[in-house]
Protein backbone atom coordinates (compact mmCIF):
# COMPACT_ATOMS: atom_id res chain seq x y z
CA UNK A 1 0.00 0.00 0.00
CA UNK A 2 1.00 3.40 -0.52
CA UNK A 3 2.69 4.86 2.29
CA UNK A 4 2.11 8.80 1.59
CA UNK A 5 -1.68 8.14 0.35
CA UNK A 6 -3.16 5.64 2.79
CA UNK A 7 -1.28 6.69 6.15
CA UNK A 8 -3.49 6.42 9.36
CA UNK A 9 -2.29 3.78 10.15
CA UNK A 10 -5.76 2.08 10.18
CA UNK A 11 -7.30 -0.96 9.63
CA UNK A 12 -10.86 -1.14 9.00
CA UNK A 13 -12.24 -4.27 9.67
CA UNK A 14 -15.87 -5.46 8.07
CA UNK A 15 -17.21 -8.09 9.98
CA UNK A 16 -20.71 -8.38 9.01
CA UNK A 17 -23.43 -10.76 8.28
CA UNK A 18 -24.29 -9.00 5.30
CA UNK A 19 -22.07 -9.49 2.19
CA UNK A 20 -23.51 -6.60 0.45
CA UNK A 21 -22.67 -4.02 3.64
CA UNK A 22 -19.40 -4.82 3.14
CA UNK A 23 -18.92 -4.36 -0.53
CA UNK A 24 -20.86 -0.34 0.51
CA UNK A 25 -18.29 0.02 3.25
CA UNK A 26 -15.32 -0.99 1.18
CA UNK A 27 -15.95 1.03 -1.69
CA UNK A 28 -16.70 3.84 0.94
CA UNK A 29 -13.28 3.11 2.63
CA UNK A 30 -11.18 3.07 -0.94
CA UNK A 31 -11.23 6.95 -0.97
CA UNK A 32 -9.97 7.74 2.58
CA UNK A 33 -6.94 7.51 4.14
CA UNK A 34 -7.32 3.99 6.14
CA UNK A 35 -4.09 2.12 5.38
CA UNK A 36 -5.86 -1.32 4.99
CA UNK A 37 -9.59 -2.58 4.12
CA UNK A 38 -10.11 -6.12 5.94
CA UNK A 39 -13.03 -8.08 5.19
CA UNK A 40 -13.23 -10.83 7.66
CA UNK A 41 -13.70 -14.63 6.74
CA UNK A 42 -17.05 -14.22 8.45
CA UNK A 43 -18.75 -12.58 6.18
CA UNK A 44 -20.39 -14.86 4.09
CA UNK A 45 -19.48 -15.32 0.19
CA UNK A 46 -16.09 -12.91 1.95
CA UNK A 47 -13.56 -14.08 -0.79
CA UNK A 48 -16.58 -12.92 -3.72
CA UNK A 49 -16.87 -9.33 -1.83
CA UNK A 50 -12.69 -9.49 -1.81
CA UNK A 51 -12.72 -9.81 -5.15
CA UNK A 52 -15.29 -7.26 -6.37
CA UNK A 53 -13.70 -4.68 -4.54
CA UNK A 54 -9.99 -6.08 -5.90
CA UNK A 55 -11.81 -6.00 -9.02
CA UNK A 56 -13.09 -2.41 -9.26
CA UNK A 57 -9.66 -1.41 -8.68
CA UNK A 58 -9.66 -1.24 -5.24
CA UNK A 59 -5.95 -0.71 -3.07
CA UNK A 60 -4.53 -2.46 -0.14
CA UNK A 61 -8.02 -5.28 0.53
CA UNK A 62 -7.33 -8.13 2.19
CA UNK A 63 -9.05 -10.73 4.74
CA UNK A 64 -8.98 -11.08 8.08
CA UNK A 65 -10.12 -14.19 10.25
CA UNK A 66 -7.94 -16.91 8.01
CA UNK A 67 -7.63 -19.67 9.48
CA UNK A 68 -6.81 -22.17 6.70
CA UNK A 69 -4.53 -22.45 4.08
CA UNK A 70 -6.52 -22.97 1.36
CA UNK A 71 -7.99 -19.22 2.34
CA UNK A 72 -4.42 -17.66 1.95
CA UNK A 73 -4.37 -19.57 -1.78
CA UNK A 74 -7.66 -18.71 -2.71
CA UNK A 75 -6.99 -14.81 -1.48
CA UNK A 76 -4.01 -14.70 -3.40
CA UNK A 77 -5.70 -15.91 -6.52
CA UNK A 78 -8.37 -13.48 -5.92
CA UNK A 79 -5.66 -10.20 -5.58
CA UNK A 80 -6.08 -9.90 -1.99
CA UNK A 81 -2.96 -8.59 -0.50
CA UNK A 82 -2.49 -9.75 2.87
CA UNK A 83 -3.59 -12.05 5.35
CA UNK A 84 -4.74 -11.42 9.12
CA UNK A 85 -5.62 -14.67 11.55
CA UNK A 86 -6.90 -14.82 15.20
CA UNK A 87 -4.20 -16.96 16.00
CA UNK A 88 -0.90 -18.22 15.45
CA UNK A 89 -0.30 -21.17 12.93
CA UNK A 90 3.08 -21.83 11.51
CA UNK A 91 1.47 -23.30 8.04
CA UNK A 92 -0.92 -20.33 7.97
CA UNK A 93 2.29 -17.52 8.57
CA UNK A 94 4.34 -19.67 5.85
CA UNK A 95 2.33 -20.00 3.28
CA UNK A 96 1.34 -16.52 2.98
CA UNK A 97 5.12 -15.28 3.35
CA UNK A 98 5.78 -17.73 0.10
CA UNK A 99 2.71 -16.61 -2.11
CA UNK A 100 4.31 -13.24 -1.30
CA UNK A 101 1.18 -11.95 1.04
CA UNK A 102 1.56 -9.64 3.83
CA UNK A 103 0.97 -11.95 7.06
CA UNK A 104 -0.57 -10.61 10.44
CA UNK A 105 -1.12 -13.27 12.71
CA UNK A 106 -2.43 -13.32 16.04
CA UNK A 107 -0.75 -13.05 19.17
CA UNK A 108 -0.58 -12.47 22.76
CA UNK A 109 2.53 -13.37 24.32
CA UNK A 110 6.61 -12.05 24.10
CA UNK A 111 6.95 -15.46 23.16
CA UNK A 112 4.07 -15.74 20.40
CA UNK A 113 5.56 -12.78 18.90
CA UNK A 114 8.55 -14.14 18.61
CA UNK A 115 7.69 -16.45 16.95
CA UNK A 116 5.70 -15.03 14.58
CA UNK A 117 8.49 -12.98 13.50
CA UNK A 118 10.72 -15.45 13.00
CA UNK A 119 8.55 -17.44 10.97
CA UNK A 120 8.37 -14.29 8.68
CA UNK A 121 5.22 -12.70 9.52
CA UNK A 122 4.85 -9.41 8.61
CA UNK A 123 3.01 -7.87 11.18
CA UNK A 124 1.60 -9.40 14.81
CA UNK A 125 -1.49 -8.74 16.00
CA UNK A 126 -2.42 -8.07 19.53
CA UNK A 127 -6.13 -9.17 20.82
CA UNK A 128 -7.94 -8.41 22.55
CA UNK A 129 -5.41 -5.62 23.21
CA UNK A 130 -8.20 -4.02 25.54
CA UNK A 131 -8.26 -7.03 27.95
CA UNK A 132 -4.58 -7.42 28.08
CA UNK A 133 -3.80 -4.27 29.49
CA UNK A 134 -3.97 -1.65 26.80
CA UNK A 135 -1.19 0.69 26.47
CA UNK A 136 0.49 -0.40 29.25
CA UNK A 137 0.89 -3.88 27.81
CA UNK A 138 2.20 -2.38 24.18
CA UNK A 139 4.65 -0.63 26.42
CA UNK A 140 5.73 -3.67 28.27
CA UNK A 141 6.52 -5.48 25.23
CA UNK A 142 8.17 -3.45 22.62
CA UNK A 143 10.57 -2.54 25.40
CA UNK A 144 12.39 -5.22 24.78
CA UNK A 145 11.16 -6.84 21.69
CA UNK A 146 11.33 -3.53 19.72
CA UNK A 147 11.82 -5.15 16.58
CA UNK A 148 8.09 -6.13 16.54
CA UNK A 149 6.12 -4.66 14.38
CA UNK A 150 2.50 -4.76 16.82
CA UNK A 151 -1.14 -4.07 15.12
CA UNK A 152 -3.70 -3.59 18.08
CA UNK A 153 -6.96 -4.61 18.10
CA UNK A 154 -10.51 -4.48 20.32
CA UNK A 155 -11.87 -2.33 21.75
CA UNK A 156 -9.67 0.76 20.85
CA UNK A 157 -11.12 4.13 20.22
CA UNK A 158 -10.26 6.76 17.54
CA UNK A 159 -8.97 8.92 20.50
CA UNK A 160 -6.09 5.90 20.94
CA UNK A 161 -4.97 5.99 18.03
CA UNK A 162 -2.22 8.10 17.87
CA UNK A 163 -1.13 7.20 21.67
CA UNK A 164 -0.71 3.66 20.01
CA UNK A 165 0.96 4.59 17.09
CA UNK A 166 3.33 6.92 18.99
CA UNK A 167 4.29 3.63 21.27
CA UNK A 168 5.55 1.99 18.62
CA UNK A 169 2.32 0.13 16.95
CA UNK A 170 2.01 0.07 13.07
CA UNK A 171 -1.69 -0.56 12.83
CA UNK A 172 -5.12 0.10 14.73
CA UNK A 173 -7.74 -1.73 14.26
CA UNK A 174 -10.71 -0.57 13.93
CA UNK A 175 -14.48 -2.16 13.35
CA UNK A 176 -17.83 -0.49 14.70
CA UNK A 177 -16.24 3.02 15.44
CA UNK A 178 -15.99 3.31 11.46
CA UNK A 179 -19.43 2.15 10.50
CA UNK A 180 -22.84 1.14 11.97
CA UNK A 181 -25.31 -1.44 10.16
CA UNK A 182 -27.77 1.02 9.23
CA UNK A 183 -25.21 3.43 7.73
CA UNK A 184 -24.29 0.68 5.64
CA UNK A 185 -27.77 -0.59 5.02
CA UNK A 186 -28.84 2.89 3.19
CA UNK A 187 -26.31 1.73 0.38
CA UNK A 188 -24.63 5.48 0.27
CA UNK A 189 -21.33 5.58 -0.47
CA UNK A 190 -20.79 9.11 0.18
CA UNK A 191 -23.07 9.02 3.63
CA UNK A 192 -20.72 6.19 5.05
CA UNK A 193 -17.77 7.32 4.34
CA UNK A 194 -18.62 10.94 6.09
CA UNK A 195 -19.28 8.92 8.74
CA UNK A 196 -15.93 6.88 8.47
CA UNK A 197 -14.10 10.08 7.93
CA UNK A 198 -16.18 12.17 11.46
CA UNK A 199 -14.48 8.86 12.98
CA UNK A 200 -10.74 9.38 11.81
CA UNK A 201 -11.47 12.85 12.78
CA UNK A 202 -11.05 12.26 16.12
CA UNK A 203 -7.93 10.32 16.39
Amino acid sequence: MSESKYNSGVVAVIRTENPQHALNLGRAFADTAISAIEVTMTVPDALRVIQTLVDEGIERVGAGTVRTIEQVKELKRIGGTFVVSPHLEEAIVKTAVDLGLAVTPGTMTPSEIVQAINWGATSQKVFPVSLVGGQAFVKAVLEPLPDARLVVSGGVQPEEVQDYLKLGCVGVCMGGALWTPEIADTGDIAAIRAYALTALSRM
